[in-house]
């Protein structure tokens, strides 16, 4: 049984005005190759170790099952078998893992990357032999199975030439698939794989005559050389290799393959996804499952069987296919589903598979939506804040939250934000000493809803704070560790409470002295050329003998760029009598630095 390429079209390398592109190759299996001279010979040396032969393995099954050429090839296992050692090293020189050698090692190629690396370096190994001159000979091989591990194999060579053919003859047993147990680093069972020779020997075949011979082959007086014997073989998984070498040279003149049995079916598919009898499986389920056919050569083809509620299913969704997965699409919830796989080779052997059924999930509604953040009934929250809280799905589904929130109802039902998906919801700033209200409202995919509890919190009072002074007036003072003199206009004023007082000094540098201000006057100073413009912005509590500490700007009314800032503490007043003292120890110090304001105190 052999799978011949016979290529109707090579592939075009045309161009158009964006570049090039390739048509692909079409080709059909349909007859031998008319333009080989002969049935092409790989022998594939390899170990069970080797971590690139798998790539190597696969290349050559990919080739042989694709039927590419006319070709057959021989795994030797050297690790397994003494006979392959000796015939991969000793005879045909091998040095490395993996080394496949062509027709008797007329060529070969030594290592593996990938499969497809490896399948275009033997492609083109194969068609570098097939085109070779070769004598004219014919091989062909017969064999019968006698039953137990016994076969009789038959060669028979037919000489076309004028002249007498001088050669040697190897006939090796092989296996489709190794019953050994000799697997590839792939997990690949050794396919084709090398177990002892038929015929290994020497031949002469007279002009226009023949060479036969017969041999009964048993494979429980055969042995891998380590104590093995081949009493595992089968009938349908025996297959025969011949090649005749030529004694000039040693390459091959004509390959012949045999097999002693016959076509089996695919495997009994098993292995199912979901399995048997499971349940809660998710609503996009995509099916699947294993398969394989023991002539691995053969091509598989599966049809699928789908029905709900009905244990014998016999609605065909699939047919003819050639992957081992199927998507039935979106299925109903809660739901039992039949399935079944039937399996054939494309020489018409069937196999059915088992019942197979699994139970869709259900649907519960989310849980409960908790933790929030601000804790409920928590007080003096800023009026700024993040609400977050926690939420899931037992399903695993996505939950979407809609949010409610209202100041000063115990029942909110003003929804701020519909459908979120985040756990967070940021409201617009909120007012001072106010209780606000909140829930969530949590639903999945399904619709399902969960409705939290009622939240609350409340915000913190209003800071007592006087707005923003402007200071525009006179102030001069000396720096007694630099002896530089600061000197600005400004004015004070308090804007939020025009009666009060505002007590300030130069924190960190009391050599500078204490200064107060009394709004109640409206001082106010003009400024003259080369003065400065101290301009203050600062918040001081209302509160009495409270301070604050903040910054103040001297800034060069010319130049705005040149500033300089200074510390400061900002206090409210005490009494009268004090900053009577203070203005006392001012004007003692600073004679002159305060003309006007001495006249309007009357200092």
């Amino acid at each position: 049984m052999r799978k011949i390429l016979s290529i109707i079209m090579l592939g075009l390398l045309l161009t158009s005005a964006s570049g090039f592109f390739i048509i692909q190759a079409y080709a059909e299996k349909s007859g031998s190759n008319s333009f080989a001279t002969h049935t092409v010979l790989g022998e594939y040396g390899t170990a069970t170790w080797c971590g690139y032969c798998k790539y190597a393995h696969g290349a050559l099954k990919e080739l042989y099952k694709g039927g590419w050429h006319d070709f057959y090839y021989v795994s030797l296992v050297c690790d397994k078998n003494v006979h392959s050692y000796y015939r991969a090293v000793n005879q045909l020189g091998l040095s490395g893992y993996p080394t496949v050698f062509w027709d008797g090692n007329y060529v070969n190629n030594v290592g593996a990357g990938s499969v497809p690396g490896a399948m275009a370096a033997y492609n083109a190994s194969i068609i570098t032999c097939s085109n070779r001159a070769v004598a004219n000979i014919d091989l062909i091989i017969s064999a019968t199975w006698l039953g137990g591990t016994q076969v009789s194999i038959t060669v028979n060579v037919i000489n076309n030439q004028g002249s007498t053919y001088n050669g040697f003859l190897r006939c090796y047993v092989t296996e489709i698939a190794s019953s050994m147990g000799w697997y590839d680093t792939g997990g690949n069972l050794y396919t084709f794989a090398f177990l002892d020779y038929a015929f290994n020997q020497s031949i002469s075949v007279p002009a226009g005559g023949n060479w036969s011979n017969t041999v009964v082959w048993d494979g429980s007086t055969h042995s891998d050389g380590y104590g093995h014997y081949f009493t595992s073989i089968t009938q349908d998984n025996t297959f025969i290799i011949a090649s005749v070498f030529a004694s000039s040279g040693g390459y091959v003149d004509e390959t012949a393959g045999y097999r002693v049995g016959s076509n089996r079916p695919p495997s009994t598919p098993s292995n199912p996804s979901p399995t048997n009898g499971s349940t809660n499986v998710p609503l996009n389920q995509i099916l699947s499952w294993q398969c394989a056919d023991p002539d691995w050569f053969d091509d598989l083809y599966f049809d699928v069987y789908f029905e709900k509620d009905d244990s014998t299913p016999d609605v065909l969704v699939s047919s003819n296919q050639t992957g081992t997965t199927y998507n039935p699409g979106t299925l109903d919830m809660d739901s039992t589903y039949y399935w079944q796989i039937v399996a054939h080779d494309e020489y018409g052997l069937t196999v059915q598979g088992p019942i197979w059924h699994f139970t869709t999930r259900g649907n519960s509604p989310p849980y409960a939506p908790s933790n929030p953040t601000p804790a409920n009934g928590a007080t003096n929250i800023p009026i700024n804040p993040t609400l977050s809280w926690n939420c899931g799905d037992p399903d695993g589904d996505k939950v979407y939250y809609d949010v409610y929130f209202e100041a000063e109802n115990p029942n909110p039902n003003v929804m701020v934000s519909y459908n979120q998906t985040s756990k967070t919801y940021k409201p617009s700033q909120l007012e001072y000493n106010t209780t606000y209200y909140w829930k969530i409202v949590a639903r999945d995919a399904f619709w399902e809803t969960t409705e939290g509890p009622i939240w609350s919190f409340k915000t913190m009072e209003e800071p007592q704070y006087i707005p923003d002074l402007d200071c525009i007036g006179t102030l001069q003072w000396s720096n007694v560790k630099t002896g530089s003199t600061v000197t600005g206009n400004f004015k004070v004023q308090n804007i939020g409470d025009p009666t009060s007082k505002l007590y300030w000094r130069i924190e960190n540098y009391p050599d500078w002295g204490t200064w107060t201000f009394n709004p109640d006057h409206g001082d106010e100073l003009t400024p003259e050329d080369g003065y400065r413009t101290v301009q203050v912005s600062v918040v001081a509590p209302l509160d009495k003998n409270k301070e604050f500490t903040g910054e103040i700007k001297v800034i060069n009314v010319n130049d705005p760029s040149d500033f300089k800032t200074i510390p400061v503490t900002l206090k409210t007043p005490r009494d009268k009598a004090f900053y009577l003292h203070i203005l006392e120890k001012i004007f003692e110090r600073f004679q002159y630095g305060f003309p006007l304001l001495k006249t309007i105190l009357g200092f």
